[in-house]
């Protein structure tokens, strides 16, 4: 028997590995890594109520923080860029309500309409 998930997070990844871990697929960018990363934490930077928690250029990862917009609950979001063998880019995007186990759908709509964001930016760099 497996226990009920929380349905206080939303996760996109790219579920080469284990498809089942993604809530969504993740889509692949036609831009090196290092470059995902730069509009990874401009469009993050964009949102309103967000601000960058952590950073590793190095290591492809961003940690941020967006207050809901009613109550100003503070979600986790995480970004780990990922390199791929031909040189484009991928990534996994996660956001998570720091309290509570429902979180009404916002971070489901924060991780798809960041991707949206991410990609209509991607589209005007390329």
């Amino acid at each position: 028997m497996t226990a009920p998930r929380p349905r206080n997070y939303f996760i996109a990844a790219p579920g080469d590995d284990d498809p089942a871990a993604a809530d969504q697929l993740s889509p692949r960018f036609n831009c090196s890594a290092a470059q995902l990363y730069d509009l990874m934490r401009t469009t993050a930077l964009a949102q309103p109520r967000t601000i960058l928690l952590s950073e590793s250029p190095d290591e492809h990862h961003l940690a941020f923080v967006q207050r809901t917009k009613f109550w100003r609950f503070p979600d986790d979001i995480v970004a780990e860029i990922i390199a791929l063998q031909d040189g484009g880019a991928t990534l996994m995007l996660s956001s998570k309500a720091r309290y509570g186990m429902e979180d009404f759908g916002v971070n489901r709509r924060r991780v798809k309409n960041w991707l949206a964001a991410l990609e209509a930016a991607a589209q005007r760099e390329s």
